[in-house]
């Protein structure tokens, strides 16, 4: 108890001494105090969120030449990916923001469908992506047994129902296709505000049991960069 209380006044303390973040809070509690109440208004508040961090990013790029998460994490999807025998994959990259994990495949030969929010998905034009579309991940418009691969990259915790986002996954995979989940790990995933859920190893596989198996398991820990240990979870559809 004394422990909340003390987060709580360091918190406000923080607040008071940063204008800027105090702002955002206003912000935020003033348009979107409610985004907890309903799925649309909780996509309505990721659009805004995800929106504000592209305009972040792209005033301060400097600090994104020091993000050490990029590079480790795809290292372990080209491991992954290349662990699958097919040569050229069809995958879908959900959540794919500005296609830093699409374009290194693309490279390689894969075909790649990308799918993310609305006034997210147009930044990704700039990539050579088979195609793009926004669209909602709990209801994905692909066919059945459409791809080989997909890759859901910090994705699952901003997720109104997750578990729909799996059972639309499971739909458009092909027989012994194969699922990358990556995702913030432990309970310290919901320090941020556009985090719905969290995740461990235990909590992923008894969501995705019995549809999927566990291949293999890569973990990264918390940096600067990246405030959470983070899990990278190589998944196969079972048939």
């Amino acid at each position: 108890m004394l422990r909340a209380i003390l987060r709580q006044v360091s918190g406000i303390k923080y607040l008071l001494t940063h204008p800027h973040q105090l702002k955002w809070v206003i912000t935020r509690e003033i348009h979107f105090g409610q985004r907890k109440k309903s799925k649309r208004k909780w996509v309505e508040w990721q659009k805004y969120d995800a929106n504000m961090h592209i305009m972040m990013m792209q005033a301060h790029p400097e600090a994104m030449s020091v993000n050490t998460l990029n590079l480790d994490r795809l290292k372990i999807f080209n491991g992954m990916v290349n662990s699958i025998t097919t040569s050229r994959l069809q995958i879908l990259d959900v959540g794919c923001g500005d296609g830093v994990i699409s374009e290194p495949l693309i490279r390689k030969g894969h075909s790649v469908a990308a799918v993310d929010l609305p006034t997210v998905a147009t930044s990704q034009q700039k990539c050579k992506v088979t195609s793009v579309m926004a669209g909602d991940a709990e209801n994905l418009a692909f066919a059945d047994e459409t791809f080989d691969l997909v890759i859901a990259s910090e994705v699952l915790e901003h997720l109104w129902a997750p578990e729909s986002f799996i059972t639309e996954v499971y739909r458009t995979l092909k027989s012994n296709g194969h699922l990358i989940i990556e995702t913030p790990e432990g309970m310290s995933g919901l320090n941020y505000d556009s985090h719905m859920n969290f995740y461990t190893l235990e909590k992923l596989e008894k969501m995705l049991s019995p549809n999927f198996i566990v291949r293999k398991v890569e973990r990264l820990a918390a940096t600067g960069s990246a405030q959470t240990p983070t899990i990278i979870v190589f998944l196969r559809k079972a048939t």
